[in-house]
């Protein structure tokens, strides 16, 4: 079997990090925070605040993941300038630029030597972002990730319409066995306390890895948000097949902010969901043909 797998999402919320050029990581660490801004001329997508991107990086690096799915990534460029300077390229990288008109991308950051083959590729549909899916192989077992950042809220019909869509084609998509399907769902996935769209999801073979750690629905929460006061909720989900064990997981949380100033000076506006996980034996007679 498979050995266990460390594994997280975090929407790294409007994460761009665009260079002038293939810095080192002295020529990097030299740089003026006013001319790392500068690289960046966009005034509604403008390159992340080195601290944040330091303090997301410590998180990835301290906890040793095997696997990170990352919501809201600016573009290759900025994952693979991430990996590069602050993970110190201990990980492959993996992004398709499809189908966000804002140009934020979910990408994966996979450990490098931690699996016998790895393959990526985005998968085709109406989603409003793109749907990474990513198959992890070792010891004669394939593990296949879905990485999913779902419609919002906004618009004339608060997104219901595109994300019951988009439901519904995640839902045909994914696998029934040995699958993670994790991300920003954009809305409230805990059972018996669900939003109607996402009735077909929840009908599936799967279980939420905050549920599986019996993680009472109160005290379930990814996401802070400060408007007519605070409200926190759970919109980001690691959901596992049936087939695999949990482990552990839960949510990184340090600091648990009482204002919108105090929000704004954490690396997100929402938190690192993580999960370790056992995948499931391979069925009867199964031949890894890689």
């Amino acid at each position: 079997m498979m050995a266990m797998i460390k594994l997280a999402t975090f929407n790294a919320e409007n994460f761009y990090m665009l260079l002038d050029k293939d810095y080192s990581q002295e020529e990097f660490a030299c740089l003026s925070h006013e001319a790392y801004m500068a690289m960046n001329s966009s005034i509604y997508n403008p390159n992340k605040d080195l601290s944040k991107i330091a303090a997301i990086a410590n998180t990835i690096l301290t906890e040793n993941f095997d696997f990170v799915g990352l919501c809201e990534v600016g573009g290759m460029e900025t994952l693979h300038n991430f990996n590069r300077l602050y993970l110190g390229g201990k990980y492959d990288c993996y992004l398709h630029e499809e189908n966000s008109r804002r140009g934020i991308f979910v990408g994966a950051l996979v450990k490098k030597g931690r699996f016998t083959a790895v393959t990526a590729r985005n998968m085709q549909g109406a989603f409003s972002r793109n749907l990474l899916k990513v198959t992890l192989a070792a010891d004669r077992v394939e593990l296949h990730f879905f990485v999913v950042h779902l419609k919002s809220h906004y618009g004339r019909d608060l997104g219901i319409e595109q994300r019951m869509e988009e439901v519904r084609q995640l839902s045909g998509l994914v696998s029934r066995r040995n699958c993670v399907v994790l991300g920003d769902f954009n809305g409230i996935l805990i059972r018996g306390e669900h939003q109607f769209e996402f009735d077909r999801f929840l009908e599936l073979p799967f279980r939420d890895v905050l549920e599986a750690m019996q993680v009472p629905p109160s005290g379930r929460f990814t996401h802070y948000y400060f408007r007519d006061g605070p409200r926190f909720n759970q919109l980001d989900y690691i959901f596992c097949s049936d087939d695999i064990t949990v482990v552990d997981g839960g949510m990184l949380a340090d600091m648990i902010p009482t204002s919108f100033d105090e929000r704004s000076r954490l690396p997100s506006d929402h938190l690192f969901l993580t999960a370790t996980i056992v995948p499931g034996a391979p069925p009867v007679g199964y031949r890894n043909e890689r």
